[in-house]
């Protein structure tokens, strides 16, 4: 199976997960995201282009769960990393709109874009044998790498990398919340 397989996987796997749980709970909520309609050959040209709009769509978080009094955005994330565009689209979205943004990370568990905590992490990458630029501590950034260190780093991971800027999530400091504070949300029913 491949890496891109694998992937798909546990998104299906943590989706499926999420789904379940909104159905058992019988919350009013839908799929939102870029990831549900990208298969469409119109949505899948967004992964291409680098305009504010079509990051703003393709980092869209995957879920608009509907309350009662309330309407919240939930993002399913599968693995231990976040794209640099990816947070900075959330933090917008959170911070200068003031909308309410969860995470479903890995763990099963929400967290609020507001609440993330990311690890200081080191600029040598084993993989790779290099080190790799590293914005505010936190931030791996090959593409700020010259073109040829780029290429090797491309090459060290078989090009099954973007090359994309991302921080790895800490997941002991992280605050985290079980599912069920959904409920307590006063979401209305579906």
């Amino acid at each position: 199976m491949s890496g891109f397989d694998k992937r798909r996987n546990k998104a299906k796997y943590l989706t499926d997960y999420l789904d379940n749980y909104l159905l058992e709970q019988n919350i009013s909520y839908f799929e939102s995201g870029y990831e549900f309609y990208k298969e469409y050959n119109n949505a899948f040209k967004i992964s291409y282009l680098k305009d504010t709009t079509s990051q703003f769509v393709r980092y869209y978080p995957d879920y608009t769960v509907v309350g009662k009094n309330k309407t919240i955005l939930i993002e399913v994330k599968n693995s231990s990393g976040i794209e640099k565009e990816c947070f900075n689209n959330y933090s917008v979205l959170s911070n200068d709109l003031n909308i309410d943004i969860l995470l479903l990370c890995k763990n099963k568990k929400l967290c609020s874009v507001k609440d993330l905590v990311f690890q200081n992490i080191d600029s040598y990458d084993s993989i790779a044998d290099m080190h790799i630029p590293i914005t505010d501590s936190i931030w791996k950034e090959p593409r700020k790498m010259n073109e040829t260190q780029y290429l090797k780093y491309l090459k060290a991971y078989n090009n099954k990398t973007s090359g994309c800027s991302f921080a790895f999530i800490d997941f002991k400091k992280t605050k985290f919340y079980e599912l069920n504070i959904l409920k307590h949300l006063n979401y209305g029913k579906r």
